[in-house]
């Protein structure tokens, strides 16, 4: 609140015009939030006052919508993001009529020696009673069709702050769904992810594909997979599946006591890992889940004793998921890492079929997945036990656990620190003692040291290392 304050009081000396605080500092303040963000709306200037408080108190100026009159300036070592607007309407009471909900068309004039009371909080459509009722209402017919982005907003407040949607603006969501796809692609992607970072993904993104008629809109690939999917393995469509493992993902990372405390702790770092544009491992791995099977409706076929199969459902669905990576924009590493998620997602359960855990085979599944590795066993989990649990609700699914368990725990005390041998060896250290040029040879020698290490042949020592390429790979005499 001293914060709130003292910026409130820089930016009035700025202006003789009036100056409101509106929008979301005040909801939070209602809920009992800590914000970090202040909106202000100005009658005029708001660019140039928004340029002067940047300079003059060394924040950061951002230009949101210079014909809107919109600019932000943040603060990085206090964390703290001002946002100045120009006043849309002839006063407070028409702007705030332009906004979204109700609960964010709330606003509180601060007066000319810069104090304000947040007791006196001006609010022309219910707000208030809003959130005491913890329900997102919309204030127009028409807000949904002058910015579509709102429909996804709703939803996401709806995770943020666990409320409900009024009835009537999910009939409004429902009659304008179609225009979400007139939204720009960026906004899209920025309240998808907020979706994924919340705990219940798999809840609100049900709401938004069977009560809203949202979901296939942003992922118009879905359709096809709720005609798909039944087979020996699988009693329900492709894509409840599908929910239904993004469900158990969830379920997992989230729960205390599912995983051994050390292997919680290893996931719980793991997956807060941004992996690409600022977006988390544990948010796409989310996505990946959602869209493991998506290859299925292309890869479907009949054999010749009538038994549905989807035989190369990794391949095509690695195709479409490039395809959905592409249109989110998402960066080259987040497009490769859910591609690869969804191609090679049955290689941990080609293990356990065949049982197969020897050395070999595990050191294989490491280093083609290196330190994806926890992702994959994760995603596969899942996956099993989404499978099973609805042809066998009581079945524990002890024996596949222990089998991810069992690799994420050989990933982690024998793999993971060998995985980038710089440590211990490099390609320098080759070339100057045995004196190769060859960069392919050199890769190879880095490979077999790596797997001397794994396999307890040589211990994870420089000079061991260099005496076993001379000993056992070069032979070479002393």
């Amino acid at each position: 609140m001293d914060t709130l304050k003292s910026c409130i009081q820089l930016i009035r000396s700025y202006t003789g015009s009036d100056i409101y605080i509106v929008g979301g500092t005040l909801r939070d303040h209602l809920m009992g939030r800590e914000s970090n963000d202040i909106d202000l709306v100005v009658e005029k200037d708001a660019v140039s006052i928004a340029k002067r408080f940047a300079q003059e108190n060394g924040g950061s100026f951002i230009l949101l919508d210079k014909d809107h009159g919109t600019a932000r300036v943040v603060f990085k070592d206090k964390q703290l993001t001002v946002d100045i607007m120009e006043s849309k309407g002839k006063d407070i009471y028409d702007d705030l009529a332009k906004r979204d909900f109700t609960m964010n068309a709330l606003a509180c004039k601060i007066s000319l020696n810069g104090t304000f009371d947040l007791d006196q909080i001006i609010d022309p459509f219910g707000g208030i009673e809003d959130i005491k009722k913890k329900q997102i209402r919309a204030i127009s017919n028409i807000g949904f069709q002058e910015d579509p982005i709102r429909m996804m907003r709703a939803v996401r407040f709806m995770a943020e702050f666990d409320f409900d949607l009024e009835d009537h603006t999910v009939c409004l969501i429902k009659e304008n769904s179609d225009r979400l796809q007139e939204a720009a692609v960026e906004r899209i992607a920025y309240e998808l992810f907020h979706l994924l970072k919340c705990s219940r993904t798999h809840y609100y993104f049900n709401i938004m594909d069977k009560y809203l008629n949202l979901l296939n809109k942003v992922f118009p690939e879905i359709e096809p997979m709720k005609d798909v999917g039944q087979c020996k393995y699988h009693v329900v469509d492709s894509w409840t599946h599908s929910l239904y493992t993004l469900n158990v993902v969830e379920s997992i990372i989230y729960a205390d006591g599912y995983f051994e405390n050390h292997l919680k702790r290893a996931y719980e770092e793991h997956t807060r890992q941004i992996l690409g544009g600022g977006h988390t491992r544990l948010q796409l791995i989310k996505l990946a889940a959602l869209f493991h099977d998506i290859g299925k409706p292309s890869a479907r076929w009949v054999d010749e004793t009538g038994r549905v199969r989807f035989r190369g459902h990794e391949i095509t669905g690695m195709e479409i998921m490039a395809d959905i990576s592409d249109r989110l924009k998402l960066s080259s590493k987040e497009k490769q890492f859910l591609c690869k998620m969804v191609k090679e997602h049955m290689w941990p359960l080609t293990l356990y079929k065949e049982n197969d855990v020897s050395g070999s085979a595990v050191y294989g599944l490491f280093k083609n997945f290196g330190e994806d590795t926890l992702d994959i066993l994760l995603i596969s989990l899942a996956d099993i036990i989404a499978t099973r649990k609805l042809l066998h609700p009581h079945e524990e699914m002890g024996m596949y656990k222990v089998h991810i368990e069992y690799l994420a725990n050989n990933y982690l005390t024998r793999f993971k620190d060998i995985a980038d041998l710089s440590n211990i060896l490099n390609g320098n250290d080759i070339k100057s003692r045995f004196s190769l040029k060859d960069d392919e040879q050199i890769g190879a020698l880095l490979e077999a040291v790596r797997k001397g290490i794994f396999f307890g042949k040589i211990p994870p020592e420089r000079e061991r290392a260099l005496q076993y390429i001379m000993d056992e790979i070069l032979k070479q005499p002393e």
